[in-house]
């Protein structure tokens, strides 16, 4: 299993797209929160199981890929929407999936996959920070923003 959080994100990317035909096929007819059959089902299941290898094996190009993928069907899907001709059989709710997972996937495949590096302090170092007494650090307040709340 990978530790780098992109990977993983891919990872997870990958699994929703698989995943949600599943969810999609099991609820009935009247109560469908997303609309999944035909085209759009081998679509998302494909594309997904490529996000999630991809993910796994720290691949960025295969994640490049899927989410490629998802944004030509996100396209094909917004042109087609209401028409006789639509290849993926779905609708609005088929093309709010398959945009969010295209959009996902490319942040996760274009996002830099180094990490800035942390300094730590060197433990030689005779700089340590000192807690000041409560009377110090309100007088340095006081210098800062001008507002004395002392005794006179």
């Amino acid at each position: 299993m990978t530790s780098n959080p992109f990977d993983r994100a891919a990872l997870t990317l990958g699994a929703v797209g698989v995943v949600s035909p599943v969810v999609a096929l099991s609820t009935s007819s009247n109560n469908n929160f997303v609309l999944v059959r035909d085209a759009s089902l081998v679509v998302l299941v494909i594309l997904g199981a490529c996000a999630v290898i991809g993910g796994a094996t720290a691949l960025r190009p295969l994640v490049l890929v899927a989410g490629a993928g998802y944004a030509v069907a996100t396209v094909l899907q917004l042109v087609q929407f209401g028409r006789s001709t639509n290849w993926l059989n779905g609708n609005g709710s088929t093309f709010a999936l398959l945009l969010g997972l295209a959009v996902g996937l490319l942040v996760v495949g274009l996002s830099s996959s180094t990490r800035p590096a942390t300094t730590q302090a060197d433990p030689a170092s005779t700089e340590r920070l000192v807690p000041l007494p409560a009377a110090t650090a309100t007088a340095g307040m006081a210098r800062m923003t001008g507002v004395w709340l002392g005794n006179g």
